[in-house]
């Protein structure tokens, strides 16, 4: 696979946490210092357990590609889903806001946005090889994570309007063009 499907996927899973960390920041202002710690903690964790996913795929895949592919694709899909579905809820129902002043809370929020890509990772275990492709993940996932973590927060301190929903779904597709590509026309 290329850097530039990589790219795609980075951006799939970093808008999820781009909408919470501009919750969490409109409901408690941090410094922009702050801030950069903060993207740059989320975005640590979010690559650390992408590779520990891609690695533990590597260590599950049966090693039949067509078995492998159709892992892969419910695995893409699972991810979909739990993304698809936050972006239709009630307008009238706010967005949950924690306290991102806290290393404490920024740790356990990387962790719980995190499961995403973990299971992202996992499923790109069974499609791509683990030595061949740790950087090609990991560096475009940290750069594109940081980038939009810290936009997420900058927006939620200035109280920005952002449109959610659709920045949200167009991740979900951006996703599931990825699975597709990757479980049906990779060699």
């Amino acid at each position: 696979m290329s850097v530039i499907v990589f790219i795609i996927l980075s951006f799939a899973m970093s808008v999820p946490v781009m909408v919470t960390l501009r919750g969490c920041a409109l409901q408690n202002p941090i410094r922009l210092t702050r801030g950069l710690g903060n993207s740059f903690l989320v975005s640590i964790i979010h690559v650390l357990l992408m590779v520990a996913g891609l690695y533990i795929g590597n260590l599950l895949r049966f090693g039949f590609p067509e078995y492998d592919n159709l892992v892969y694709l419910g695995f893409m899909v699972v991810v979909a889903l739990r993304m698809f579905f936050p972006a239709f809820r009630k307008k009238a129902k706010p967005l949950p806001a924690y306290d991102i002043s806290r290393w404490s809370t920024v740790l356990l929020l990387g962790v719980a946005t995190g499961t995403n890509t973990l299971f992202v990772g996992l499923g790109l275990g069974f499609l791509v090889p683990f030595q061949a492709n740790v950087w090609r993940v990991a560096v475009p996932l940290f750069v594109v994570m940081f980038l939009l973590c810290y936009l997420g927060i900058m927006l939620g301190r200035t109280k920005k309007d952002l449109r959610a929903r659709r920045w949200q779904l167009i991740a979900v597709l951006f996703l599931l063009i990825f699975a597709i590509k990757g479980a049906f026309f990779t060699n």
